[in-house]
């Protein structure tokens, strides 16, 4: 095996990643970003829409906090949601600076990737400046195993093109591994997105939270052999969302917030699964006849019009449509500074918990990379200078990872069809509707599938295989018990068995952490004003 040293370790190339590894280079220590794809490929922020929420005045400063706490249905921390409102313009401006292509307008700025993948063009931005920097990036590597004690990190990878094994060690750490969408059978995330940063991250001690409050966004392409493309949400306002029958849908289930698409995410994504999954519907989106200002609105409309009307038709046929996984809101508890509860550990972006409440406003996720991941980049430096003298931690995280590599050999991929098949699972008892009933049953067929790995023989499949599969499972279980716990709708969580939002009693976050025999342990921690 072989093993590199570096003073910090960035797990993750979407914008999180290379915010965080730019402020370390800044602070002038040496970085490493280790990435499952080539670095900035297959990251979330790449396939994104590019729509990044910074408000530049006093009033509009006060407007973007009022929505994003609003969207979060009383569970943001407010703490955090201050930080972002306050220091996203400056990040913005950064990337202006650093010559991204980009509109500002309206309190947003649209970045001017590749239709319809036009969060391309922050990944170019800050993977340039990284190259600046003189950052060091190693990609294709699946980190199997994370360990941080003792003043030390690291991680034990394996790079899937050739089997290799590495060890990296760093001083700190910065988990911006993502979130999970690719749990669910429908999403629009990367494959390979599929919780790796949660199950690290508790598995070496962290304690997370809110993991039952997965967003859908509402207004996807469900055109049969046709991508699961984002459709932006002001071309719903103007057009129609009808199901066979001809009834609108934004009328018969009572959504009044515009842009529903952005405002309204979580209830338009249940009305649609409702009439599609439960009701055997199809739900169409009829754009036709819409002018041409239409599409000029903002300049993520403008972006994708050309793909929109020329490959997918837009102009002479009503667009299929239905929901997708889109972002997690709950992940690894932190700090503004980004640190986590494990001393050395930092986290930023989607994998961190806490920001964004029981639901994302519209555009904070790529602003929540760019602040966050920036706070974290500089606290992870200011840990590694700090630490760098006191006591050498690295033969502790030898032998913890040493450990840690033994629980793979026990392990095997029970074989094709049960990725969909947890994916098939989650979306329809983990998902958009969910009961006791459901989520008992989707947590047996989990719990199934984890049996299967330790029950046959070891060494079927190839680690990277195997590596995904335990990391879906421990995330789709994390998922599942909290949404189990909590009994009230709230947010992007809903509950038909407890329809209705419960401040009484539920105001607050359900938060776990692992103990050393394995189990889990659950708290309620009260929410903040």
């Amino acid at each position: 095996m072989e093993c590199i040293a570096c003073d910090v370790l960035v797990i993750g190339s979407g914008a999180a990643g290379l915010r965080a590894a730019i402020a370390v280079r800044e602070a002038g220590f040496r970085v490493i970003v280790l990435s499952k794809a080539r670095p900035g490929k297959s990251t979330c922020t790449g396939l994104s829409g590019g729509v990044m929420a910074g408000s530049v005045d006093a009033a509009s400063l006060e407007a973007h906090l009022e929505q994003t706490l609003l969207a979060g249905r009383g569970l943001n921390q407010p703490d955090l949601a201050r930080v972002l409102v306050r220091e996203a313009p400056d990040r913005l401006r950064e990337l202006l600076g650093w010559g991204i292509r980009a509109e500002s307008r309206q309190g947003y700025l649209f970045a001017g990737g590749r239709p319809p993948v036009m969060g391309e063009a922050i990944v170019h931005c800050l993977a340039g400046r990284n190259v600046e920097l003189g950052t060091e990036f190693l990609g294709g590597f699946i980190v199997t195993d994370l360990a941080v004690e003792d003043g030390a990190a690291g991680v034990n990878a394996w790079l899937r093109s050739s089997a290799k094994r590495v060890r990296i060690t760093a001083g700190a750490v910065v988990l911006a591994a993502g979130g999970a969408g690719g749990l669910f059978l429908r999403h629009d995330n990367p494959r390979s997105i599929v919780g790796d940063g949660y199950r690290l991250a508790i598995e070496a001690g962290a304690a997370l939270q809110d993991m039952e409050f997965v967003q859908f966004y509402p207004l996807c392409l469900s055109e049969p052999g046709l991508p699961a493309a984002l459709i932006p949400p002001r071309l719903a306002d103007c057009g129609l969302i009808a199901n066979t029958r001809g009834e609108d849908i934004l009328e018969k289930y009572g959504i009044r917030e515009r842009p529903a698409g952005a405002r309204a995410r979580d209830t338009l994504s249940r009305a649609l699964f409702e009439e599609i999954n439960r009701r055997g519907e199809t739900v169409s989106l009829e754009i036709r006849g819409r002018a041409d200002r239409v599409w000029r609105e903002d300049p993520f409309s403008a972006s994708v019009k050309h793909r929109f009307v020329e490959s997918y038709g837009a102009l002479s046929r009503p667009l299929r449509i239905a929901p997708a996984a889109h972002h997690v809101m709950g992940g690894v508890i932190m700090r503004e500074s980004g640190e986590t509860s494990v001393p050395g550990l930092f986290a930023a972006g989607e994998v961190a918990g806490g920001l964004h409440g029981a639901n994302r406003m519209g555009g904070n996720a790529l602003s929540d990379t760019l602040v966050f991941g920036a706070r974290a980049g500089r606290a992870a430096a200011e840990f590694t200078a700090k630490s760098r003298n006191k006591g050498d931690g690295n033969r502790a995280i030898s032998l913890r990872l040493d450990e840690c590599m033994r629980k793979w050999e026990r392990l095997c991929y029970p074989g094709k069809g049960v990725r969909e098949r947890l994916q098939r699972v989650m979306w329809r008892d983990g998902g958009l509707i969910r009961s006791a009933e459901s989520l008992d049953r989707a947590m047996q067929d989990v719990r199934e599938i984890r049996e299967s790995m330790a029950r046959l023989s070891p060494g079927g499949g190839d680690l990277p295989e195997i590596v995904e599969l335990h990391s879906m499972t421990m995330t789709a279980g994390l998922i599942l018990e909290a949404a189990l716990k909590r009994a009230e709708s709230r947010g992007a969580h809903y509950r038909e068995d407890f329809p209705d939002q419960d401040n009484d009693h539920w105001r607050g976050h359900l938060q776990v952490r692992m103990m050393p025999d394995g189990q889990r342990l659950w708290r309620f921690s009260p929410g903040k004003e």
